[in-house]
This record gives C-alpha cells, sequence and structure tokens, in this order.
C-alpha cells in the first residue's frame, strides 16, 4: 500500500498518489493558500467530515496556531488603535458548527471554537451577524442547507465577506455531499476536493494508527460542473492522498446531527404497525390511505398550513354567505 521514503506515496487503482500530511507540505505544493475558500464534497459515508477534521487539526496544530495567532493580534491590534475593542483568541483561530477537539501524543487536547454560520456575513442593517475573528479558520458542515443554490440569490452581506475573505486573512472550509447545491456565486470562488475514498490503517492489536483520504482537486467551477456531467477525469487539476497519524474518529462527534431527527418530538412515539396484505374491507382502505402517500400535501413543499386554512375559511365564508343570499332572494319572491 505504501511506499517509504522522503516523500510517501499511496497507490490507489495503479496510481501512485503523493501523500501529505503536513500543511506545511500542502501550501509549499500550491494545493490551497491559507486564505482559501474549500469546498470539500463526495458520496455518503466517504470522509469529508473527518477530512475537514484533520485540516482543522493541522490549523490547530501550536507551530502553526501561534502564527496564526500572531496576524489576528495585529489586525486586532489596528482595529482597536481605531476605537474598537476587539481581544482575539490566545490559543488558535479555528470555528466550527459541529464539534472538533484536537487530540495526539505529547499534545494538550484542545477544542474548535463554536460558530453559528447564520450569523456569517458583513455587519448590515437588516440581518444581525457575528463578529468575524481576523485571520480565522471557519468550517462548516451541511453547507447545503444555508447556502442552497435552490432558494434564489443569497444576500449581498454573505458573497461580499466571501469576496472579501482574503484581506481579513479567512480561510473558509465548506462541506456538502453535493457541490452543485451550494451557491454559484460561492462555488466561483473556491476550490473543490472531492473525497473519492478513506483508507484506514490498524496495528496487529487492531488500534486504528493512520487515515489516508484519497482526493481529487478542482480549481474551477466550470471544469466542476463539466467533470460532474462527464466524469472525465482528464478535467481533474490534481490527484492527492491526505494523512492524519492517530485516530481522527476521537476528534469529532459522527453524532453531531442526530438532535436533528428528533426535534419537537419529546412527547411523541415510533409508529408500529406491522406491514400486512391487501384486505378488501372499508376498515383496510380506510388505514391504507393513513398510511401511504396518496396526495402530498402543501407543508410537504414549504407551505404553511395556516395559508391553507385560511383559504379553505374563505371559500366556505363564500359559500355560507352565497346560501344566505339565495334564502334571502327566496325570501324576497314570496
Amino acid at each position: 500500500m505504501f511506499e517509504k521514503g522522503k516523500k510517501e506515496f499511496f497507490r490507489y487503482k495503479g496510481k501512485k498518489l503523493p501523500v501529505y500530511d503536513k500543511i506545511e507540505e500542502m501550501l509549499a505544493d500550491g494545493l490551497f493558500s491559507r486564505t482559501e475558500v474549500i469546498i470539500i464534497w463526495g458520496k455518503r459515508r466517504t470522509g469529508k467530515s473527518s477530512l475537514a477534521g484533520k485540516f482543522m487539526s493541522e490549523f490547530m496544530r501550536p507551530e502553526i496556531a501561534k502564527q496564526d495567532v500572531e496576524v489576528s493580534r495585529q489586525i486586532c491590534d489596528k482595529l482597536n488603535e481605531a476605537g474598537y475593542s476587539i481581544r482575539p483568541p490566545s490559543d488558535h483561530t479555528v470555528f466550527c458548527d459541529t464539534f472538533f477537539e484536537t487530540k495526539g501524543f505529547m499534545r494538550k487536547s484542545n477544542s474548535a471554537y463554536q460558530f453559528n454560520f447564520v450569523g456569517f456575513g458583513l455587519p448590515n442593517e437588516i440581518h444581525s451577524t457575528s463578529l468575524i475573528c481576523p485571520s480565522g479558520r471557519y468550517f462548516s458542515d451541511e453547507t447545503q442547507d444555508l447556502f442552497d443554490s435552490h432558494l434564489g440569490a443569497l444576500p449581498t452581506f454573505v458573497t461580499k465577506a466571501i469576496e472579501l475573505s482574503g484581506q481579513y486573512k479567512l480561510f473558509l472550509c465548506f462541506i456538502a455531499q453535493r457541490p452543485m447545491r451550494i451557491h454559484k456565486d460561492i462555488r466561483d470562488l473556491a476550490i473543490f476536493i472531492e473525497v473519492v475514498g478513506m483508507v484506514n490503517e490498524y496495528s496487529k492489536y487492531g488500534y486504528l494508527l493512520a487515515s489516508y483520504w484519497v482526493c481529487n482537486i478542482i480549481y474551477d467551477n466550470s471544469q466542476l460542473e463539466s467533470y460532474l456531467s462527464s466524469k472525465d477525469e482528464e478535467l481533474i487539476d490534481k490527484q492527492v492522498v491526505f494523512k492524519y497519524r492517530g485516530n481522527i474518529f476521537n476528534c469529532y462527534d459522527t453524532n453531531y446531527f442526530i438532535p436533528m431527527f428528533v426535534r419537537g418530538k419529546e412527547n411523541e412515539g415510533l409508529t408500529l404497525i406491522k406491514t400486512t396484505r391487501t384486505n378488501y374491507s372499508a376498515a383496510y382502505f380506510k388505514e391504507y390511505f393513513e398510511n401511504r402517500v396518496v396526495d402530498i400535501p402543501e407543508t410537504y413543499r414549504g407551505k404553511k398550513p395556516k395559508e391553507k386554512a385560511k383559504k379553505e375559511e374563505k371559500e366556505k365564508n363564500k359559500d355560507k354567505e352565497q346560501k344566505e343570499d339565495e334564502r334571502n332572494d327566496g325570501k324576497a319572491t314570496t
């Protein structure tokens, strides 16, 4: 699987791919810069979130974090001289909307800072935003929910923040299963890392020693669109492997999104009705229509139920008024 030497390589489908362990190597070889917009994408369970964790761990390494904190402090000092009062972090500048904690041999555990991406953007008069950390490294999982390309144009305060993010020394990393769901205004500014697969290396005792992510890198959105439609490997700019030494799964929470499935269902139980064969009876037919989708409700498409209720109420009132008029006309005739 591996070739030992000054430079480590990984054999994948007959190819010899370079392995990147430290962020210094990634920057030196031009995979991306310190002020990049990255979209990590791939099929379910390929290792997208864990790869983002690998990148977070690199930015939280003491020697790298120290450099980022120093840049952040320099920007804050200039702003504070102008009358602001911004205190940068003292240990690292990594923010995420899930959970991540660094672990390692002879390395003190440390967690990323929480950040809700609903607050990401430039200050404006309409929507409240959060103060962004200069030289911050921001990671957002399941980004398509917030920056959905199906929901129309993004607010200017969001797109402008991403356009200007390099001047504020930001590194932005968005994770999605389908990159085309992320709005084009963001895709046009990003580079794309497709996670093709993940390979774990274990000791003979079953301990996880290292993880390897096989990835394709594409640097242009129009090229990505062509690649998605054709799957032509000639459109891939680079094929690389990222490596994490240790157990990456101890660093992030694979159960982080479980609460999404039970929101507001504290007092509900599961519907546990066994499947049955067709029974030609009125009772069975009634149960059939209660448990199977026949007419898709408007609420399934995002319309509020009260809109339908108002419409039905209006129609009822109209029918009532019409019947009342008919009765009055009948009385007048007699």
